[in-house]
């Protein structure tokens, strides 16, 4: 909620936090950054971080967007040093599975008593629209009384949240060993109540990927995966058929005639406009700075391909190759794609599942300050240090217990 409060105070705060959150860190680590085994990450870190300030100086970017981007980089880049990715799957989800508890109660709590949320404290958004808070959930004051109520957590709104939910989906059911069936179903339940378009076809590609190519011997886990495909398949049928949730949710992709539709215009135009700028502008990209008004402009010029046009870029990925240029979009892409190594335990099938998920994520919200992606990149770059990593932890462990 603080990417888009109007407050200043409260981004100054939020800003004020990322330099503290990489102060801890550092102490964390004891003031010492270990360079040995981490050098891949170590130079994916500082190759990001000089040719993004080098781009931003070039594009004539703020000092205080480039300053908070290197901050969100940074603090990446200490957490993928300090943690195994094995360590920081096992906390993402913990920390996930408390933040989809408490946003499920507090959306049963909406439906319930709507009035009893608008008691409570609420933030205004770059929208002016109200977003009512007990500390651990949010909601728009817009969903309070309605039919569906879309759940968000923590975050701005449900598209993001359900970003967060379907990763934490993805790394339970694609690399760990064993499935958390508490931390499953609250992800799920979560998930469903953001009613989010993108989010339901993330989960049923991650779904996909784990009943038909996630390899694991077994009979009972193959049962286990045939009843899942059995169940999700009949509940959204059911969805679709007997309420008004399947035209609301997935009515936007398929009918111009309804109010959403816009929303498939945004995305088209997040990967065939960002394209555009990026060609025209290969070496540096447009810059921050510049973006809204030149996507604006090419979206403009673009209305009859996209079917309408649009301000809003969404899509994370094209973004970097956009603003910052081709080499830095392909730096951003490779690290991203290397990410799902991490996941594959040397199955290239796995690699790519990871990848085209993060790919269908990224197309419907740009992530531009967020720390995750290059959380991805990072630890995508140093996938094969990360596995010896462990590999010499699992290696010690039965030393100690012989």
């Amino acid at each position: 909620m603080f990417g888009t409060n109007i407050n200043e105070n409260v981004l100054t705060a939020a800003r004020v936090s990322l330099i503290l959150v990489c102060v801890y860190i550092i102490y964390k680590m004891h003031f010492r950054i270990r360079l040995s085994g981490n050098k891949a990450k170590t130079m994916a870190y500082l190759t990001t971080a000089i040719l993004f300030i080098s781009v931003g100086i070039a594009n004539g970017d703020t000092i205080t967007r480039i300053g908070v981007k290197v901050l969100a980089m940074t603090i990446a880049f200490l957490l993928c040093m300090l943690f195994s990715f094995e360590k920081y799957a096992e906390t993402f989800n913990k920390t996930m599975y408390f933040i989809a508890y408490t946003a499920v109660a507090f959306t049963v709590i909406a439906y319930i008593a709507p009035d009893l949320v608008r008691r409570l404290p609420y933030i205004t958004n770059t929208a002016n629209t109200k977003i009512y808070t007990c500390g651990f959930a949010g909601l728009l004051e817009g969903v309070l009384g309605q039919t569906m109520v879309r759940t968000q957590g923590i975050f701005w709104e449900p598209g993001v949240f359900q970003m967060y939910l379907n990763l934490a989906v993805a790394i339970e059911l694609l690399y760990k060993k064993q499935i958390n069936k508490k931390y499953i179903t609250a992800y799920i339940i979560a998930l469903f109540f953001s009613f989010s378009t993108t989010g339901y076809i993330v989960f049923a590609w991650i779904i996909t990927a784990y009943v038909f190519i996630k390899r694991n011997a077994g009979r009972e886990d193959v049962i286990n995966r045939l009843v899942i495909i059995f169940l999700v398949f009949f509940a959204v049928v059911a969805v679709i058929q007997f309420t008004n949730i399947g035209d609301v949710v997935f009515g936007k992709m398929f009918d111009k005639g309804n109010v959403n539709f816009g929303s498939t215009t945004t995305r088209l135009a997040g990967i065939i406009v960002s394209t555009k700028i990026a060609f025209d502008n290969p070496v540096f990209g447009i810059g921050m700075v510049n973006m809204d008004s030149e996507f604006l402009r090419v979206a403009l010029a673009s209305r009859d391909i996209l079917g309408g046009w649009t301000h809003d870029n969404t899509n994370t990925l094209f973004y970097q190759f956009a603003a910052h240029g081709i080499p830095f979009g392909v730096l951003f892409a490779v690290g991203t794609y290397k990410f799902g190594n991490c996941f594959a335990n040397g199955r290239k099938i796995i690699t790519i599942s990871v990848f085209l998920m993060l790919f269908l994520l990224y197309i419907g919200e740009n992530l531009q300050y967020s720390i995750f992606p290059y959380i991805a990149v990072f630890y995508g770059y140093g996938w094969k240090e990360s596995i010896a990593s462990s590999n010499r932890v699992y290696t010690q462990g039965r030393q100690m217990s012989i």
